[in-house]
């Protein structure tokens, strides 16, 4: 399976800008969490990272990339990976944020190995406007985002609520995320249904999933070699909904992927 460039860049700089050097629970109260990411992440970063992920889709191949990285965060605006967005409204401990951000889902049917999906529709990756908020706490980090397809490929919508802890040892970051992503009808009906002409072609069964939530887990590490070059690590792991494991596309129902890289902060 050939993994767009997208996909692979909005993978790499997720762990980037989730990998910030703060200790859980710090004195400060709930907000020394946003706090030090501020102070961390002001600024910009480049590097060269690289990502390998493994496809839900029945017959497709792990799939890797090397490219370079970039990320910004200001006072009024940031740029998360290939999601950017204004703050709406700041403070010491949360966060309200509209943003734009690329989905990198898609599946190409002449990348299958499989007979019958290569019969299928292509799948196309897509624009989301949305709302995300960030709230600190004493024990962790919350985040909830809310988006929309804006392209209309399908007209999906999808809402994503993650914990995260922040831990740090010496000069090493380590960020465990756990988190719940719900997909709504038309989401999982573009990217894991078969409608019935498909299935006249494909010779599968026709398949029309409704809403699901689907619950992953990650760990971010990040080093910091010197005050300007780290390098990090992560490893993230989705562990889909029967709605889509189901699907006669699916043949996993769990998605991996890892990303390495290094990252020079001015």
């Amino acid at each position: 399976m050939k993994m767009s460039r997208f996909a692979v860049i909005w993978l790499s700089l997720t762990v980037l800008l989730c990998a910030v050097p703060v200790r859980a629970g710090e004195g400060g109260g709930a907000g020394s969490v946003l706090d030090s990411i501020h102070a961390v992440l002001s600024g910009f970063d480049m590097g060269l990272g690289g990502t390998v992920i493994t496809s839900e889709y029945k017959d497709t191949r792990l799939a890797g990339s090397t490219l370079p990285l970039l990320g910004y965060e200001g006072e009024r605006f940031y740029l998360r990976g290939v999601a950017g967005g204004v703050h709406l409204f700041r403070t010491e401990w949360f966060e309200f944020n509209a943003q734009l951000s690329y989905l990198p889902q898609h599946f190409y049917a002449g990348n299958s190995d499989d007979w019958h999906m290569r019969r299928l529709d292509d799948r196309y990756s897509s624009l989301l406007a949305g709302l995300n908020a960030r709230l600190a706490t004493p024990v962790g980090l919350l985040g909830l985002t809310a988006s929309t397809d804006v392209l209309g490929y399908s007209n999906g919508v999808i809402v994503d609520g993650s914990y995260s802890l922040p831990v740090q040892l010496g000069t090493l970051s380590l960020v465990p995320t756990a988190g719940l992503q719900w997909t709504d009808v038309n989401y999982n009906d573009y990217y894991y249904g078969v409608k019935p002409s498909e299935a006249r072609q494909s010779g599968f069964s026709a398949y029309e999933p409704t809403g699901s939530v689907s619950p992953y887990a990650g760990l971010t590490a990040r080093l910091s070699f010197s005050e300007h070059v780290s390098g990090f690590a992560s490893a993230r792991a989705i562990f889909l909904h029967q709605e889509i494991s189901d699907s006669p596309m699916v043949d996993s129902s769990e998605k991996y992927s890892l990303s390495l890289g290094v990252m020079y902060k001015f």
